[in-house]
């Protein structure tokens, strides 16, 4: 296949949420209208889009918001304009109804970054939408020729069926399915991870045709009090079912890594990863690569150095002494 004329775009996302539509959001410990969730999520863009552009350097990074341009920080645009990075504001025009699920409720901002994407994308063009909080170490085209060739390339998260996720189980999505389409699923349904989705052009809008009739199938569950969709990614999990596009192919690139005291499934082959997403060190490890990157002009001078650090301060792939001292003040620094 001649990829000569095909694009890659690495995109990532922040919608701000106002008092009258805030909801929860357990990994900062605060609603959507915080200023302290504004500013952490903030800090967490100059990681991400510094380290996926230095392993990247061809791809198209877009970051999309609801922000105005003067509603940024102005560390945002320096770091912007240096990487290369295109900010895309689109309304939200997918948002459930109030009240829909406790928490969460930006995600489906997801799908409105889908609509203008599947205006943009030739064909065979890939993208992949990836949580904030990720950092990159490698390449990613061996990940990008894999969506080209297959569809998709997704993070498999979840295949035990007694699980609850986010109030609904496995057998719960399957039934959804199966009373949706008239017809039972292919194998049994697995969760794909809504943190790192990795999509060609044609199925980018396939997922746009048939994101209508999912939903409105959705609201009706909610009126019959049955399981029902909550987030992003049981929406995933239902799309790619129906697309014929399952696969785990990202699982050998990315890994939800837990870092927390009460969670941790680290383990030493992690730091090989391509792409670590780190949920737990949004206001701790990346908020100490964000001020160094700071500091260094938005660039990473000794990439060896650099990645000893990010792994001392995320405890990938062991919590040293170092690092938990420095959770500690981070802990206190936050309370204040």
């Amino acid at each position: 296949m001649d990829n000569t004329n095909n694009n890659n775009y690495i995109a990532t996302w922040f919608y701000k949420e106002c008092k009258d539509e805030a909801s929860f959001y357990p990994q900062i410990w605060a609603k959507g209208d915080s200023p302290l969730l504004h500013s952490i999520y903030m800090m967490i863009l100059v990681p991400f889009f510094v380290t996926f552009r230095k392993y990247n350097p061809d791809v198209t990074l877009q970051f999309f918001t609801n922000m105005k341009e003067d509603e940024l920080p102005y560390y945002l645009k320096e770091m912007f304009a240096k990487v290369k990075v295109n900010v895309i504001t689109i309304p939200y025009t997918r948002r459930p109804p109030k009240d829909w699920h406790d928490a969460w409720q930006n995600q489906f901002y997801l799908y409105d970054i889908m609509a203008y994407m599947g205006d943009k994308m030739k064909q065979d063009d890939t993208l992949l939408i990836c949580d904030a909080d990720c950092l990159c170490w490698k390449s990613l085209s061996g990940l990008f020729e894999a969506a080209r060739s297959n569809g998709s390339a997704l993070y498999e998260f979840i295949t035990d069926r007694n699980a609850n996720i986010n109030g609904i189980t496995l057998p719960d999505m399957e039934d959804f399915y199966n009373e949706c389409f008239k017809e039972t699923v292919s194998s049994p349904i697995t969760y794909y991870g809504g943190e790192f989705i990795c999509l060609r052009g044609d199925y980018v809008r396939m997922i746009n045709d048939l994101y209508p009739k999912i939903w409105s199938f959705n609201l009706t569950r909610k009126q019959s009090n049955k399981p029902k969709i909550n987030e992003e990614a049981q929406l995933l999990s239902i799309m790619v079912e129906r697309l014929g596009i399952r696969n785990n192919s990202a699982n050998k690139y990315v890994k939800r890594m837990w870092t927390s005291p009460m969670f941790n499934n680290i383990c030493k082959e992690d730091a090989e990863f391509s792409v670590w997403h780190l949920p737990y060190e949004k206001k701790r490890g990346l908020k100490f690569l964000f001020n160094l990157l700071k500091r260094n002009g938005y660039c990473i001078k000794d990439e060896k150095r650099f990645m000893s650090v990010a792994k001392t301060y995320t405890g990938i792939p062991n919590k040293t002494l170092k690092k938990r001292i420095y959770d500690f003040i981070m802990k206190i620094s936050n309370k204040v």
